[in-house]
This record gives structure tokens, sequence and C-alpha cells, in this order.
């Protein structure tokens, strides 16, 4: 893995992170585009750190005000009242589909041979339930109307996205606008919830990097794994900024059509590679 291509794949992931575009897909994509090695192991570790540290300094604020309600009422049992003191709840109960599809079927997606036709079809066909709930819902609910059925929802919505093509922020938009949110409020629960996500992430992929060593893993140097944190950290910082002030005024339908042109131009250029 080159420098330059850990500032592209930087760039990338920074923005198909915390966009309904399905990063995963994109990581399948971009190899296959340029015959680049697909991101894994330490250096994904270094892609993720980068989308983690964006993500909560960019909400420090939120995750400062939910930390200390949970602790207090950790260390000083009442009933919850506030959205700050039942969070913690509500991201669990948003987690559990996602933790059962992964158990249960991931170990058969990783056998299953993504080529570029059915990456395309799929980013086309986890588009549809988007379009279709940002077509539909009613989006009188704010911030402050979540509940536990909302929560359930919605992490029934991000359970497919263990499917490369449908994406984190694209199944939780979904299950949001489904259950009538308004863009923003739906936008901002579900970076909340993708973190502890990417965390858990971050933790498992770089269990293999050393401090300690002339290298942090093999095929990669110190440089280009730091490089592809700063500019994924940037890169992410932007686009949730950027986001987070579209969607108040603006539908998610440009994205819609950004996955759709995506999967046109895989299909054209794996024709043309096999014709």
């Amino acid at each position: 893995m080159t420098t330059f291509q850990a500032i592209i794949y930087g760039v990338i992931h920074g923005f198909s992170e915390f966009l309904p575009v399905g990063r995963s897909a994109h990581d399948l994509i971009v190899p296959y585009l340029f015959h680049w090695p697909v991101p894994q192991g330490p250096f994904l570790g270094a892609l993720s750190l980068g989308t983690l540290l964006s993500i909560l300094v960019y909400f420090r604020h939120d995750w400062a005000s939910i930390f200390s309600c949970f602790l207090q009422a950790c260390l000083f049992p009442k009933r919850l009242m506030t959205l700050d003191e039942r969070m913690p709840i509500f991201l669990a109960m948003t987690a559990i589909p996602l933790m059962g599809a992964e158990l249960y079927l991931s170990p058969l997606l990783k056998e299953f041979e993504w080529t570029p036709v059915r990456l395309a079809l799929a980013l086309v066909a986890f588009s549809v339930p988007l379009w279709i709930t940002e077509s539909s819902s009613r989006k009188n609910k704010g911030m402050f109307d979540w509940n536990w059925i909302d929560a359930l929802v919605v992490g029934l919505g991000q359970a497919f996205a263990i499917i490369p093509g449908c994406g984190l922020m694209a199944g939780l938009l979904t299950g949001a606008l489904f259950r009538n949110y308004n863009r923003e409020s739906a936008a901002k629960y579900a970076f909340f919830v993708i973190t502890p996500i990417i965390a858990i992430q971050t933790a498992l992929q770089l269990r293999g990097v050393s401090t300690h060593s002339a290298a942090p893993a093999e095929g990669i140097n110190w440089l280009t794994f730091n490089m592809s944190i700063l500019v994924t950290f940037l890169v992410g910082l932007l686009t949730m900024g950027g986001f987070m002030r579209q969607v108040q005024k603006k539908s998610l339908k440009p994205y819609i059509l950004y996955r759709w042109l995506l999967a046109g131009i895989l299909m054209m250029i794996h024709w043309i590679r096999n014709s």
C-alpha cells in the first residue's frame, strides 16, 4: 500500500462512511477499478480510526452530555427522563438486529463472491427503500421523540448494512424516515448509532498493530498508516458538516442518484473489460 493509495482511500472512506452511498461497496469498487489492494487489517483499522476521531470531535458536546448522564444514572439510579439519559438504551436496542445479522449471516456473506454486477445491483436495490421513505415520510418527528420502538425499527434497517452496497447510513436513514423523523434528526441519530460500531471495528482491526515495530503491519509503513488516519479524519469532519447542513433543507435524492450513477459506471466498465 503506497502513501498515494492511502490518501485516496482516506478521502473515499471519509465521505462514504458518513453518507448513504454504501461504504463497503466503495471498499470493493476502488480496488476493482484501479487494481489496488483491498483495504483490510491494520490499514482498514487506520481508516476506521480516522472516521471514529472525526465523529467524536464533531459531536463532542453531545457525547460528553450522553456519557455524563449515563454515568450519573449508573451512580445514582433514578428514572430515566431526558433524551441523553435514555440514548444509550436506544443505541443498544438499535444495535441488536445488526449484531444478530453479523453473528448468523456475515459468515455466509463472506463466502459470497461480490462481482461488479452484483455490487451494482446491490447499490441500486438498496437505494429504492431510501427513495420511497424519503418521498413518502411525513418527517414530523424530532430528536426528542425517540422511543424504543423507533430504535428497534431503525435497527432492523441497519441490519442490512452487512451486505455490500447497502451501507450503515442508508439503512439507518431508511428506518428513521420510515418512522417519520425529519432528515436532521434521522441523520444525527444515525451518527450516534454508528459511533460505537466504528469504535468496535477499529479495535478489532488494529489488534495486530505494534507501536514499537518498524512498521505497523506487513505492506504498510508508518507514514502511510498515519497519513490515512489524518486524511480520513479531515474528510470525515468536512463530510459530516456539509451533510448536516444539507439535510436541513434538501432531500437525500442526490445521494440516491449518485448510487445509480456509480452502479451504471461500474456496469459499463465491467462490460468493456469483458467484451
